[in-house]
């Protein structure tokens, strides 16, 4: 999955792998794997990585991060913006002669009715999105060419986030101005939204799985169209010949025909069909694998590396669900976590521990929080002193809650074909059995899982988030209003506290400040313990050398394959002309 979550690394690009020999060729097919199909294809509606990494060949942005140095840079816009002294309007520029796809003129209104999109209330799949837009008080049209923003309040990271909304084209998605018939003040107001028959017919419309899934809907104005969509099988994206920034956009000189991501969703089948030369790149070898079986003398044809990364794995816990309510249970499962040992043997020390949701390498993360320990023996004594006993001798502890005898169990909730989460899960059920703990394990594929996550339909799961290289606003995984309505809160988590300092971060300009807030913010997290966090991983990855160009940079996500290139000589799926 993927987040909203924003922290830095401090650093750029990380290496270049594969510089590539001789001059590029526009052409061929280049197969990329994909775990599992991605949730959608439209990038308001569509919160996973897998997704991302996908449509954001075919959607643009005002702005955009550099590749090498993570500054914001024009994309769409000419310049970054105007912004005013009290940091409450920021007025952008269009470049001129910008076109969707379809050969129609990309504009001001097409902006707008993004924004209004992604504002409506009634979109719930927008939600975890939405979070970062919700001071956005007005956004008009000056003309063509002219966005001005108006904010509610300042909000330390608006330039950024204006800049990166992906812009949809209004004659595709409201060919009816459906969206014409409310304001930014009634996107900002649920009673006035779920009043008002425009918004609420709009997001009937935009929530229909069409609008997430339809190759022909999803039009933008990028270097990739949508292809077609074999669910279960693959995403083909192809090359836009008319793209309006042919020839201008040093990131993204687009030279594959196609790319086409395939989905595989057994890593170990996948590695296989990268050793044939089925597949051309794979972002996640599981690390056993990437150490043991890619080796790159027996298989000269396939290069591997290891990139770094600003995402962390962790255990989450549904604070809604009795037994895992108390604080003292979930800190005594954190307990039973072998972090060390499960570097060691899961991911072949391929990560670094995380202790907290803020990026090790930020200025405002807490270095005086210590992980938590593998402690048997404290998490025995925790969950003794919270009142769980094995009353009956059936080896389970049990506890009389709201007057019925309930047994502390719980189910890890995992997406398939995830490897490594389920030995994780594996491992640690193994150690909650022997205090007394029942841990099962549930399998479901990707959209279902994410579902679950997002109705709060599970106990436990592991998951992941990946973070942006800029300072951090962790609302949208944290606040209590990101709970509800298929938030990002998955765990239900809700403090006050939290909530105030979440608040006072987003509209502070003063850097230290901000540092104070969230080390404080991290102190409650850590008390509280709504996950178990585990590590940020290095993703093991690995490439037919016979692609040119592959480099690697903390602008997500990780890589960037318009970069790539095939010599004719190495075609095989194109005919050279």
């Amino acid at each position: 999955m993927t987040s909203g979550l924003l922290v830095s690394c401090g650093g750029g690009e990380t290496e270049q792998t594969s510089e590539g020999s001789g001059t590029p060729v526009r052409g061929e097919i280049i197969v990329i794997h994909q775990l599992s199909d991605p949730e959608g294809l439209n990038p308001i509606v569509t919160n996973d990585a897998g997704g991302r990494a996908i449509f954001d060949r075919v959607f643009e942005k005002l702005l955009d991060l550099d590749f090498e140095t993570t500054d914001m840079i024009p994309q769409l816009a000419e310049s970054r913006p105007v912004v005013s002294d009290d940091h409450l309007t920021y007025t952008f520029t269009l470049k001129d002669g910008i076109k969707f796809s379809d050969g129609t003129p990309l504009t001001s209104a097409d902006v707008v009715f993004s924004f209004k999109a992604v504002k409506n209330p009634l979109v719930i799949d927008a939600a975890p999105l939405r979070s970062y837009y919700m001071d956005v008080a007005d956004v008009v049209a000056k003309d063509s060419r002219t966005i001005i923003f108006t904010m509610s309040k300042p909000y330390f990271l608006a330039e950024y986030f204006l800049g990166s909304l992906w812009i949809l084209p209004k004659h595709i998605f409201d060919p009816n101005n459906q969206t014409d018939g409310y304001s930014f003040a009634e996107t900002n107001d649920l009673g006035k939204a779920q009043a008002n028959t425009s918004m609420k017919a709009f997001a009937d419309y935009f929530n229909s799985s069409d609008v997430k899934r339809s190759t022909k809907l999803n039009i933008g104005s990028g270097p990739y169209v949508f292809d077609e969509w074999k669910t279960g099988e693959s995403v083909s994206l192809r090359r836009n010949t008319s793209w309006w920034q042919e020839g201008k956009d040093t990131w993204n000189p687009a030279y594959a025909e196609k790319l086409l991501y395939r989905v595989v969703n057994d890593r170990a089948i996948a590695v296989n069909a990268l050793k044939n030369g089925e597949l051309d790149f794979m972002e996640f070898v599981p690390p056993t694998k990437f150490e043991e079986e890619v080796d790159t003398v027996r298989t000269p044809h396939l290069s591997k590396y290891a990139f770094p990364t600003q995402s962390y794995l962790y255990i989450g816990w549904n604070m809604n669900r009795p037994v895992l309510s108390d604080k003292r249970v979930r800190k005594a499962l954190s307990h039973l976590v072998d972090r060390d040992a499960l570097i060691r043997q899961v991911v072949r020390g391929l990560a670094v521990p995380v202790n907290s949701p803020i990026y090790q390498e930020r200025p405002e993360y807490d270095t005086t929080i210590k992980g938590i320990q593998f402690d048997p023996t404290t998490a025995r004594a925790l969950l003794d002193e919270a009142g769980w006993a094995d009353s009956d001798n059936d080896g389970i502890r049990d506890k009389v809650i709201n007057g019925k005898k309930t047994n502390l169990a719980f189910t890890f909730l995992l997406n398939s074909g995830n490897e490594m989460r389920e030995q994780i899960a594996l491992i640690i059920s193994d150690e909650c059995r022997k205090l007394g703990v029942e841990a099962k394990l549930k399998r479901l594929e990707w959209s279902v899982f994410l579902d679950n996550l997002r109705t709060r339909n599970f106990d436990a799961y592991i998951g992941g988030w990946v973070n942006d290289p800029i300072d951090s606003d962790p609302y949208q995984i944290w606040h209590s209003s990101q709970a509800d309505n298929k938030g990002s809160n998955y765990v239900s988590f809700r403090v006050p506290r939290a909530d105030e300092l979440l608040e006072r971060n987003r509209t502070e300009f003063d850097v230290e400040k901000r540092r104070a807030y969230m080390r404080e913010f991290q102190q409650i997290i850590v008390d509280e313990q709504p996950y178990t966090f585990l590590w940020s991983p290095l993703y093991p990855s690995a490439y037919n050398k016979r692609l040119q160009n592959v480099r690697y940079s903390y602008v997500r996500p990780g890589y960037n394959p318009t970069q790539w290139w095939v010599p004719k000589a190495q075609w095989k799926y194109s005919v050279a002309q």
